[in-house]
């Protein structure tokens, strides 16, 4: 999979889902430092590229760099602000951190922008319990 998303990219270096698609097949593979670059290069082809931005920021995120992924979320959401998944991981980093007001406000807008997602509801629950609520 990795070597078709290295050949697209070797035939149209600007191909900007390509590069991005590169990026999940590396943090699939755990190269998330790759991945991250791939990320990067999708977003300097085009910056208004959401879902690189929002892999950027789940990638950022198992690396350990929270307030890196935090700002990636809010560039996707900045360019699209009813981006649910988005929303969702900038709750999970926010929660990670113990920022529990803002992680329950983003998971509010999770839900909002996608009703069904059962992840950001369950963990909404999650963050009301640990807020006494």
């Amino acid at each position: 999979m990795l070597a078709s998303f290295d050949q697209a990219i070797k035939i149209k270096p600007d191909y900007t889902e390509a590069w991005n698609n590169r990026g999940l097949a590396l943090e699939k593979l755990g190269k998330n430092q790759e991945a991250f670059a791939s990320f990067n290069k999708a977003i300097e082809i085009k910056p208004d590229y959401t879902d690189a931005w929002h892999n950027r920021g789940a990638v950022l995120y198992e690396l350990g760099k929270n307030q890196e992924a935090i700002a990636s979320f809010d560039q996707t959401i900045k360019i699209q602000p009813d981006a649910a998944d988005a929303w969702y991981g900038r709750g999970i980093v926010l929660e990670n951190l113990k920022r529990y007001d803002e992680a329950l406000e983003s998971y509010e807008k999770a839900i909002q922008f996608d009703s069904k997602n059962q992840k950001a509801i369950n963990n909404r629950k999650r963050v009301l319990e640990k807020l006494g609520r």
